[in-house]
């Protein structure tokens, strides 16, 4: 499936492409992004490459995927967010990456929120879950502000990481997410 292209005032949601490597690279070569990620270190050229192998391809098996974030502005991609499946799990992940310039300017928030609805509305998803590191404020404030609740402490990747959950049903309770 070719991933739908969401626009922003702010930003493009689009599907990545081959030629986003080198950026991809770039962002997921600082360390401080990669901080709370699984591994907690940079990560190499070849990893990155097989990652975004992996995202494109996970729009080819479902419904749903990542999308690289591309600032309006500039056409710079800032990061990722959308939606992945993690099978060790059997759930489907709401999942945001962002370049640390673009850090605490509310794009991650409005991302995964155009995320939740897509997933729920498009895709037809009953739950999507969220993963952070327990030391992660940042990530979980986003959590909250989507409307997420805590769910449990769950043991993947070798970690310990918190999860938080949203249902179709709260989602819909929650109204326009745009004017929250």
């Amino acid at each position: 499936m070719d991933p739908p292209i969401i626009e922003t005032d702010r930003f493009t949601l689009r599907g990545f492409v081959p030629g986003d490597l080198d950026r991809l690279a770039e962002i997921l070569g600082d360390s401080e992004v990669m901080r709370y990620m699984p591994g907690s270190r940079p990560w190499t050229r070849e990893m990155v490459g097989k990652e975004l192998d992996s995202i494109i391809e996970h729009w080819d098996r479902y419904p749903y995927g990542r999308w690289a974030v591309v600032d309006r502005r500039d056409s710079m991609m800032l990061g990722w967010c959308g939606l992945a499946y993690l099978p060790e799990l059997d759930e489907t992940e709401v999942a945001y990456l962002l370049d640390r310039g673009y850090w605490n300017k509310g794009y991650a928030t409005e991302a995964a929120r155009i995320s939740l609805r897509f997933g729920f509305e498009e895709a037809g998803l009953e739950r999507i879950i969220a993963l952070a590191f327990p030391e992660n404020a940042a990530s979980i404030r986003v959590m909250e502000k989507i409307g997420m609740t805590y769910d449990k402490m769950t043991h993947i990747w070798r970690l310990d990481l918190v999860q938080y959950e949203i249902t179709r049903d709260m989602h819909r309770r929650l109204g326009p997410l745009e004017s929250q």
